[in-house]
């Protein structure tokens, strides 16, 4: 869990962090939570962020406005800590559920991704295949292969940051698969830049492995030597 006690913090935050749900207060000493959840909505790759008001204030004007910012629930002050946690359960479930966001990586999930896909016009959209992610789990486990997972999100994410382009999409599209839309004249320089660090960071994903050129060896959880190509991260629009 990550805590910031301001909205712009929260926001920075969010945009690098890539939360499964955001639990927010109307009450922050810059801007308000209302101001905040507005600016998320905002952001295509926050769209569908899981968001719960759970704040002091406890008028129906106040819930009102939450919820019509398109805040999943709005929870006063004080609550029962159990009732909260069922409701964040709930909230990332459903949201799962829907294909609206993906719980392992925090991006916007498969009907996202088709909704930005269709109103793309004029835009670019690049989609990024990771390859050899099955003889990975195979060696590692289901939870290493997440852990792939979340950590390409976090790898793609700054590269929209760092090239401003704010308003980018990024999405979660399929079990190995994810999304950026764009500006097509910046299309370029974001799939070199995503693949070059994938390529730069993969042997990271085999902590007890020795490279071999595009494969590595290293023992499964039986002890057992094998060889296995390296994960690798694949563009479906050229690098130059």
């Amino acid at each position: 869990m990550i805590t910031a006690y301001e909205g712009e913090t929260a926001i920075r935050l969010c945009r690098a962090q890539l939360p499964n749900l955001v639990l927010l207060d109307v009450g922050l000493p810059d801007i308000d939570g209302f101001t905040m959840c507005r600016r998320l909505r905002q952001t295509p790759r926050f769209q569908h962020l899981p968001i719960i008001f759970a704040t002091k204030r406890d008028r129906r004007a106040d819930r009102a406005e939450g919820l019509s910012l398109g805040a999943d629930d709005f929870i006063s002050k004080p609550f029962d800590l159990d009732d909260l946690f069922l409701r964040v359960q709930n909230t990332i479930s459903r949201s799962a559920r829907n294909n609206l966001t993906d719980p392992r990586t925090g991006l916007p999930g498969l009907e996202v991704v088709r909704q930005e896909t269709a109103r793309a016009a004029g835009q670019s959209v690049n989609t990024f295949q990771l390859r050899h992610l099955e003889p990975l789990r195979e060696l590692y486990g289901a939870i290493a292969a997440t852990e792939v997972l979340r950590a390409t999100a976090l790898l793609l994410n700054p590269i929209i940051e760092e090239l401003g382009l704010p308003d980018a999409f990024l999405g979660h599209a399929a079990e190995d698969s994810f999304v950026i839309i764009c500006p097509a004249a910046n299309a370029a320089d974001v799939a070199c830049a995503a693949l070059d660090r994938f390529a730069e960071s993969a042997l990271q994903h085999y902590p007890d492995g020795a490279r071999e050129g595009e494969t590595v060896r290293a023992r499964d959880a039986d002890g057992n030597e094998r060889v296995v190509p390296i994960v690798a991260l694949q563009s479906s629009l050229p690098c130059p």
